[in-house]
């Protein structure tokens, strides 16, 4: 039944070899589904500033993340084919895209796909940005798939569309798999988010 569905799902085709068989199975949904990984990746331009962001993002998410270091001639906003063929090519549900532009300095974008196609993309304004290693206390390698703990601080993430939205992205995108139990010993790094009535959201 499982071939059946997968060579529906391919028109009809079917996979050759038996690692293209464990490709397209890993592809089919499950009852409980794996947690999804991210492709962090910058544009032509990419300041200091932004490629460290990009860096603490890799860091934060690893080892569910895959950092591409070399540019990518990519726009988002206008065309997000490019994004969606590398996700799909390394089954990945979420990305961040980082560049630098004379009127963006540091700019982030993050975004989540549904069955390989964009589902929704949010564009942030980077301020001020310090990175990890700028803390003593932070500069040992966190512990390998430790999550961090995020706060959403303002009504406006419970009242606001647009808020609700980045919440559930940001929530998407740092927590991962969700545990049924915390232990608190192990909570590595605080993510505070707050938001006021008419001021764009801060972290």
């Amino acid at each position: 039944a499982g071939d059946s569905a997968i060579a529906k799902a391919l028109g009809g085709r079917k996979a050759k070899t038996r690692k293209g068989r464990k490709i397209l199975q890993d592809r089919e949904p499950k009852a409980v589904e794996d947690p999804k990984t991210a492709l962090i990746l910058k544009g032509t331009k990419a300041s200091d500033a932004v490629m460290s962001m990009l860096r603490d993002l890799h860091r934060l998410r690893t080892p569910l993340s895959t950092l591409y270091s070399r540019p990518h001639e990519v726009h988002p906003f206008e065309d997000i084919e490019k994004i969606e063929v590398l996700c799909k090519k390394f089954d990945h549900g979420l990305f961040a895209f980082g560049s630098s532009s004379k009127k963006r300095p540091c700019r982030l974008i993050l975004g989540r796909l549904f069955d390989g196609h964009l589902l929704d993309m949010q564009e942030l304004k980077v301020e001020n940005y310090k990175s990890i290693n700028s803390f003593p206390a932070f500069k040992k390698d966190s512990v390998i798939g430790a999550r961090p703990l995020l706060l959403f601080q303002g009504a406006p993430f419970e009242s606001d569309e647009r808020l609700k939205r980045l919440k559930s992205l940001l929530l998407d995108f740092f927590t991962g798999q969700r545990p049924s139990k915390i232990l608190l010993d192990g909570i590595e790094h605080v993510i505070v988010v707050s938001a006021t009535d008419g001021v764009p959201p801060t972290a």
